[in-house]
């Protein structure tokens, strides 16, 4: 508060005190008048009665003198020393003045203005500075509300993908999974993206306990297929192929985060347990698996020792890739075939890939450096690697139960110009 304020304020309780007190100050001048209506006035009646007694003959003269005389004495009595003006003026000249009222007054106003003040002004100020202080938490709070209105809305009006993806976002914010799954399946139903795709299997897993099921598995190895080097959905997809017992196929999904992973602590650490723990799976089911460390410090020395040999000579192997008769009779011609190349030992993701339709085979395919899905991890970088061909039924680039598959062995990549394969097995 300013000074101007201040003075004003003063000025105005000094004015009130003024205006209360001024009437207990001044003379009673009102007592002159109340004398002359109450003695001198009933004086002048009863002479008046007596002076109309004597004119209608009621009274004699001699009747009328002494009740006059007596009139007179009662007023002397009364006053005894003044005439009726200067007892009037005498009375009227006592003052009624009430000092004690005066400081009460002078006191009580100033008092009870103070109080006023500091509960209602006071408490106004204390009122805005909480809010304003609490404006933070507020907010925060309105998210629920806001999702309120956003979810009445779109239920009153529609709305489009974005704003479904939003209320889906706002869902998962606040915990409501089972809703956030709802809504995301609404906004890919408007217009479907890898995105939402990986957003509602990851709503669909929280909703099922952290926990990736059949359905939302699937759906990140759609967006997989379509985003190979997506990295939100190699690991939803690692994470997945763990919890389904996929190990092997686990362990290809985490390792190709090893880039992430050297950049970020808290990724290592996630991708490490999932790799030693798909690792600990294998071994107790009887698989030969190398320690993960040194698989990863396997990958990282390829792609150090590669990197200077893209200028050199391609490593490449020609694939003569066929079909038994039997298979084909199961599958479409528009079925997916893939022909990749992995390491014999190691990770077990693909060093390099191609993919074509049943209706290509037979068909010749060279798979060589340029096809590697990371940079690094290539058929240069191991010497021993397993070329297969296999048919997806469902378009997936990861193995399924039920696909149908050929293998060969090649123990040295760099020596060997070419192989066959034939597809003639079912993958169990």
């Amino acid at each position: 508060m300013n000074i101007e304020f201040w003075g004003v304020l003063v000025l105005m309780l000094l004015l009130a005190i003024g205006i209360m007190i001024w009437p207990l100050l001044r003379p009673k001048q009102g007592a002159s008048i109340a004398y002359k209506d109450s003695n001198l006035g009933l004086y002048e009646e009863k002479l008046q009665e007596l002076e109309a007694d004597l004119a209608e003959g009621r009274i004699q003269q001699a009747e009328y003198k002494l009740a006059r005389e007596e009139l007179d004495r009662e007023l002397l009595a009364d006053i005894p020393q003044e005439s009726r003006d200067n007892a009037a003026e005498l009375y009227a000249a006592q003052p009624r003045r009430k000092p004690a009222l005066v400081l009460f007054v002078a006191a009580f106003i100033p008092a009870v203005s103070l109080i006023v003040y500091m509960q209602l002004g006071m408490h106004a100020s204390t009122q805005e500075f909480h809010q304003q202080a609490t404006g933070g938490q507020e907010k925060l709070m309105s998210v629920a509300d806001m999702t309120v209105l956003l979810e009445k809305r779109l239920q009153q009006q529609g709305g489009d993908a974005t704003a479904w993806a939003m209320l889906g976002r706002a869902y998962k914010h606040l915990g409501r999974y089972d809703d956030a799954v709802k809504a995301f399946d609404t906004a890919r139903g408007k217009q479907d993206s890898p995105q939402l795709m990986l957003e509602q299997a990851e709503a669909m897993a929280l909703a099922n306990g952290q926990q990736f099921d059949a359905a939302s598995r699937e759906l990140v190895l759609r967006v997989l297929d379509q985003q190979p080097n997506n990295a939100t959905a190699i690991w939803f997809a690692g994470v997945a192929e763990f919890q389904a017992g996929n190990y092997w196929q686990s362990v290809d999904h985490l390792s190709m985060l090893t880039d992430v992973a050297a950049s970020d602590e808290q990724v290592k650490q996630s991708v490490q347990f999932y790799l030693n723990e798909s690792r600990k799976k294998l071994l107790a089911q009887g698989e030969d698996v190398q320690p993960i460390d040194e698989a990863l410090q396997r990958i990282g020395q390829s792609r150090q020792t590669t990197q200077p040999e893209k200028t050199s000579a391609v490593t490449a192997i020609t694939v003569q890739v066929d079909i038994s008769d039997d298979v084909r009779k199961q599958n479409a011609p528009g079925t997916a075939v893939f022909v990749y190349a992995k390491a014999q030992s190691g990770p077990r993701m693909p060093l390099a890939v191609q993919r074509m339709t049943l209706a290509d085979l037979p068909a010749s395919v060279t798979l060589d450096d340029s096809m590697a899905m990371i940079d690094g991890m290539n058929l240069s970088a191991f010497n021993r690697v397993v070329i297969s061909a296999r048919i997806s039924q469902s378009g997936s680039a990861v193995t399924q139960s039920g696909d149908f598959i050929g293998s060969v062995n090649v123990d040295d990549v760099k020596a060997t110009g070419s192989v066959q394969v034939v597809i003639d097995s079912r993958v169990p």
